[in-house]
């Protein structure tokens, strides 16, 4: 009986979770977006959904600006968000933060 049990637990062993850069499409960065960053909180986020990000400067003349498109969500927490972007929202996001901007994540829908 116990080499019945013994043979059926090896198979089992847990999967190696990929780590985060396995995960990321090619020629992609993982950014992370501190809660700080943002002008309101994140939407209701799962890792997988996919947002656009708009760079919002407030006060007297304010304005806003799209700075990223269909940036996928990688993880998220009450500390913020990280996502998956290519070279363009990258760069853009860092230099809107350079700028004092803040940032507003936008929840794409799934249809």
């Amino acid at each position: 009986m116990v080499a019945l049990g013994a043979a059926l637990g090896e198979g089992t062993a847990p999967k190696a979770q990929p780590s985060l850069a396995q995960s990321l499409a090619p020629s992609t960065w993982a950014m992370s977006l501190p809660a700080a960053w943002l002008a309101a909180p994140a939407p209701r986020v799962q890792t997988g959904d996919v947002i656009d990000v708009l760079a919002v400067r407030q006060g007297d003349r304010a304005y806003a600006v799209p700075v990223a498109y269909a940036a996928r969500v990688m993880a998220v927490d009450e500390h913020g968000i990280v996502l998956e972007l290519d070279e363009e929202g990258a760069s853009a996001i860092a230099i809107a933060r350079g700028g004092g901007l803040l940032l507003v994540p936008l929840l794409r829908s799934a249809r």
